[in-house]
């Protein structure tokens, strides 16, 4: 037999094979561990558990398991976001309780506080897609009877055809003297308001002008097909789905949008040249080709009455209201949202504004001056 050697335990390549000659058992070792009863292996016995789950299993005699980790609370929770969410729920409850409050208490009972005769300021800015506010304003204007005239602020490229034509008519219907005060823009819708009062005052510098009608669609197909992607449409007629932008324009749809914004702008001809008396039908129709004018250009052309601004307004609404009072109290209406979050996300962010993108799928007429796609 080999002995063991210390330098190279394994020499016939066995691995853990050899063992040293201290630690191997002998004959009468060998002889007893046969005849050596085996230790029995204590093994988890079932325990019933619950009825509607697995049976528990209990360690008898071995060591106990270890407790699993505790998740720690902040793991559940993204606590940035946490805060966040809770500092703009608490400016919003405090903007909804203080500036509605104050709102609520303040601006309907602004014309039931008058004391003395005064003026309506109706204030009309941005893009015009809804004046019904608008036309109840003149309404409360001209039931109060210390309103004695109002002022039209305009400051707006204009916007969707019925509601310009809306507020036009409650303007031109309006028994008491109004003047309009044109802002920074005042063009196509802007200067169709314009139009229906008694003095039309405009800056050197407002633009204005841009008399015409415009209707904007766009066409998806050349994307779609790019994509892989169909439209499918089931229609009564050839022209329900006019405007559509999943395929092209068809010519005779071309044709017939063409024939509804001429017949629209004839009645944009028609309210101006009602509005300016002083201009003839033909003189409108000359500057009627959506080109804008300076206030300065305007004034010339007979399109407004005077230059200045706001405070000459004043003065013009005071002097036809037959006013003397030298600090005349102001009653405003811009239809606004009063809450500040509205006003931060639409100054800010531009979300929640009231101004539509030329994106919409529908198209739709519009008396609108837009210089630029955004």
């Amino acid at each position: 037999m080999a002995e063991f050697d210390n330098n190279n335990p394994d020499p016939n390549g066995l691995g853990s094979a050899l063992i040293p000659p201290s630690s191997r058992p002998t004959e009468a070792g060998l002889e007893e561990g046969l005849l050596a009863k085996p230790t029995p292996q204590v093994a988890s016995q079932p325990v019933q558990g619950p009825p509607d789950g697995p049976p528990f299993k209990r360690n008898v005699g071995g060591p106990r398991p270890p407790a699993p980790p505790k998740t720690p609370v902040s793991a559940f929770f993204n606590w940035p976001l946490v805060f966040l969410i809770a500092f703009f729920l608490s400016i919003g409850s405090c903007n909804y309780v203080v500036f509605t409050g104050l709102n609520s208490l303040s601006r309907p009972d602004a014309l039931e506080l008058l004391e003395k005769p005064g003026l309506g300021v109706l204030d009309i800015e941005g893009e015009i897609y809804d004046t019904r506010w608008a036309v109840e304003t003149l309404r409360e204007f001209e039931k109060n009877d210390y309103i004695k005239a109002v002022i039209l602020r305009i400051d707006s490229p204009g916007g969707a055809v019925a509601p310009c034509q809306e507020l036009y008519q409650a303007l031109v219907e309006f028994s008491k003297p109004v003047v309009t005060s044109m802002g920074s823009v005042a063009a196509s819708g802007g200067l169709y308001l314009a139009v229906a009062g008694n003095t039309v005052i405009a800056n050197p510098g407002t633009i204005t002008g841009s008399i015409g009608v415009i209707m904007e669609t766009l066409e998806f197909d050349g994307a779609m097909e790019k994509l892989g992607i169909k439209s499918q449409v089931i229609i009564s007629g050839p022209f329900k789905d006019m405007g559509s932008p999943f395929r092209p324009m068809k010519t005779e749809e071309r044709e017939l949008l063409q024939t509804m914004v001429t017949d629209v702008w004839e009645q944009f001809v028609r309210d101006v040249t009602s509005g300016r008396q002083n201009l003839t039908e033909p003189e409108v129709r000359k500057m009627a080709d959506g080109r804008i004018f300076n206030g300065q250009q305007a004034l010339d052309l007979g399109l407004i009455d005077e230059l200045g601004g706001f405070q000459k307004a004043i003065d013009k609404a005071l002097a036809l209201g037959g006013i003397t009072d030298d600090d005349p109290q102001l009653v405003y209406r811009d239809g606004r949202d009063d809450s500040l979050i509205r006003e931060l996300l639409e100054s800010k962010l531009g979300f929640l504004s009231s101004r539509r993108s030329v994106l919409g799928s529908s198209p739709s007429l519009k008396f609108l001056y837009r210089p630029g796609l955004f």
